[in-house]
């Protein structure tokens, strides 16, 4: 059977890739290296003049700190894009959903229903909330006595008032209160918007929505 013949000049090549790679410098040097000059400083120090034990631990230690910190960083430095990488995935999976975050903007789209939230961080009395047409009118309107703290649905369904069908368009929602000092008090509003694509930015993933907005994944409420 015939082999394949490798000439000397072959066997040659491979030596010399190799011992190449053995001899390679390194770019830095590690704790091993320090400790051999370490060793090779006391071998031949001079006996009248010999290396101060107490430098020589200093040194050691912060060399050991200086390993440590940059062990660490290195981990965190992974973590951080293990991290990213979750939250990439994560966004991703949410274009083409409707989410619920904060926000003013509700769009009324035929075949779907509006999501208006009012969002309470504590206890109001004579609380009111408005939903606007887009020339500032109020076509809605909704009040009660008191309010606890948290989140209540309206659960508007598209209609003004007297209960007529409203056109297909945005609708700008606003609530305030009166807290326990007899101040008025902002309310804080959730609304739903669909997601339209993701930007992957230095400080994490960015939810484009439909309405031109940006929102990040920690002001998610509801994935609906």
């Amino acid at each position: 059977m015939a082999g394949t013949t490798v000439s000397p000049t072959d066997y040659s090549q491979v030596y010399q890739t190799n011992k190449a790679a053995q001899v390679a410098p390194q770019k830095t040097l590690g704790q091993n290296d320090f400790l051999k000059l370490l060793t090779v400083q006391m071998q031949n120090q001079d006996p009248t003049n010999p290396v101060d034990n107490t430098k020589m631990i200093a040194d050691m230690a912060n060399f050991s700190s200086l390993q440590a910190m940059t062990d660490l960083n290195k981990t965190v430095t992974s973590m951080s894009q293990m991290f990213k990488m979750s939250q990439a995935m994560q966004s991703s999976s949410l274009i083409g959903r409707d989410i619920v975050g904060p926000g003013s903007k509700v769009p009324l789209v035929s075949g779907s229903m509006p999501v208006a939230i009012v969002n309470l961080d504590q206890p109001l009395t004579d609380v009111h909330a408005q939903l606007r047409d887009s020339s500032g009118a109020v076509v809605r309107e909704y009040r009660w006595d008191s309010l606890p703290a948290g989140q209540g649905d309206l659960k508007w369904d598209g209609t003004d008032g007297n209960g007529h069908a409203l056109n297909v368009g945005t609708y700008t929602l606003s609530a305030w209160g009166t807290d326990a000092s007899g101040a008025r008090a902002s309310v804080g509003t959730l609304v739903a918007n669909k997601v339209v694509s993701v930007d992957l930015s230095s400080t994490g993933a960015l939810l484009n929505l439909a309405d031109g907005s940006q929102t990040t994944l920690d002001n998610v409420q509801q994935i609906r």
